[in-house]
């Protein structure tokens, strides 16, 4: 059971990383949802928020992000503190079919732990290996739905075209492994069309996202207390004459709590307790 436990802790860690969150996220996905209004489409009805894929290039964009995590991986236990910063680049490199594939490379991380009295105790750098999506459409979609938390974070696009003040809902979805059960968190990224904004000598259309994505349904089956959540705002800048993104402000913050312990269970029972605070900026470096 302990390897078991090192491997979830190990694999929620790593979920706040972003050169990991393509490789973590292979169950996210499309949900239905109720309203039609925030029913996903094909981008069928977006004919102006739809990036430019008529022609071979490569958007390249600057990335960084930084995180402060607080753990606590025992009930009794003082808990464990760590900051993140990752910098590299969010590659779009279009090709002859007209679909993307977006890749996260040159992804150097580093990680500070804390002792309990606040002072550093380590400090690591690494290089993240390169991570690459294939086949984006141009409305922002993929074949597999797999990959489509992160990038509906990201850069994400509206299922029709909007006026300005109009909003449109973008539902996502978060996988969540309770103890060998997979549940997920439901939610939606809901963008509108503030205005616009000249932002690197280009005239942006401006959209302000709310993340929301905390629902989750916890079967009577399961013993304990569960809980998933990603939560943020966002304001993303996107370019109507070139068709594409130019930057992105995100701040989220992502909260895992997991009590399985029972009286029925006690030894193989898990408790988890994490938080992490994040915020990316993203920026159009060139376009090649």
């Amino acid at each position: 059971m302990q390897s078991h436990f090192g491997k979830e802790i190990k694999m929620i860690k790593n979920y706040i990383i972003a050169a990991s969150v393509v490789t973590l996220l292979v169950s996210c996905g499309n949900y239905n949802s109720r309203s039609q209004k925030d029913t996903p489409s094909d981008g069928s009805n977006n004919k102006e928020f739809i990036w430019d894929f008529d022609q071979e290039k490569i958007f390249i964009y600057s990335y960084t992000q930084t995180v402060v995590a607080n753990n606590l991986l025992s009930k009794n236990g003082s808990g464990s503190r760590a900051e993140m910063k990752a910098v590299g680049n969010v590659n779009v490199r279009v090709k002859s079919d007209k679909l993307a594939d977006v890749s996260l490379t040159k992804m150097d991380v580093t990680m500070i732990s804390f002792n309990d009295d606040g002072s550093p105790s380590d400090t690591t750098t690494d290089r993240m290996p390169n991570n690459v999506v294939q086949d984006m459409t141009p409305n922002g979609r993929f074949d597999s739905p797999s990959v489509d938390f992160l990038f509906k974070v990201l850069f994400p696009l509206p299922n029709r075209d909007l006026k300005v003040g109009e909003t449109d809902s973008i539902p996502m979805k978060v996988p969540f492994n309770a103890n060998g059960s997979m549940l997920y968190s439901k939610g939606y990224n809901t963008l509108t069309f503030t205005g616009f904004e000249t932002i690197q000598n280009r005239k942006c259309a401006v959209l302000e996202g709310v993340i929301d994505v905390s629902k989750m349904d916890i079967p009577e089956e399961l013993n304990g207390s569960y809980k998933n959540a990603t939560t943020g705002r966002a304001t993303y800048y996107f370019d109507l004459k070139d068709r594409c993104f130019v930057g992105a402000d995100i701040y989220l913050v992502m909260e895992m709590f997991m009590d399985s312990n029972t009286d029925e269970d006690e030894e193989t029972g898990m408790f988890a307790k994490m938080k992490s605070d994040n915020t990316f900026k993203i920026r159009l470096e060139k376009i090649k």
